[in-house]
């Protein structure tokens, strides 16, 4: 998936483009949210009944959802950054813009098992 950042659209465009955006996202976000509940439910489980297998399905999920959201944005492309002329330059500029995007999408989901946990 690629985003240019200097695409030009018409109105039209840019109203399709983004229906598309959220016609693909929306279910996708949340299949997410189940899995952090499940997350939540299984480490409040794991952590109250200190059960050796229930600690290691936890800890392999975890790594299994950091895993799976570095090659979901890993995979984008951006395209059309300012200041930024060589090939060179826009993959790694793509790069990082990915890496903060993964982390956040990290920090948020892990967030809210947290705040699961804590609540069940």
């Amino acid at each position: 998936m690629q985003g240019d950042f200097k695409e030009k659209k018409t109105e039209a465009q840019w109203q399709k483009a983004i229906d598309d955006f959220w016609r693909r996202a929306t279910p996708q976000w949340f299949d997410w949210l189940e899995w952090v509940l499940i997350l939540g439910i299984m480490t409040f489980l794991a952590e109250q009944t200190k059960a050796i297998l229930l600690i290691i399905v936890s800890a392999i999920s975890y790594a299994a959802l950091f895993f799976y959201l570095q090659s979901l944005v890993f995979s984008l492309e951006f395209h059309g950054f300012p200041l930024i002329r060589s090939e060179r330059g826009r993959r790694i500029a793509s790069l990082l813009l990915s890496g903060v995007l993964s982390i956040a999408l990290w920090i948020l989901l892990s967030s809210l098992v947290s705040q699961i946990k804590g609540k069940i």
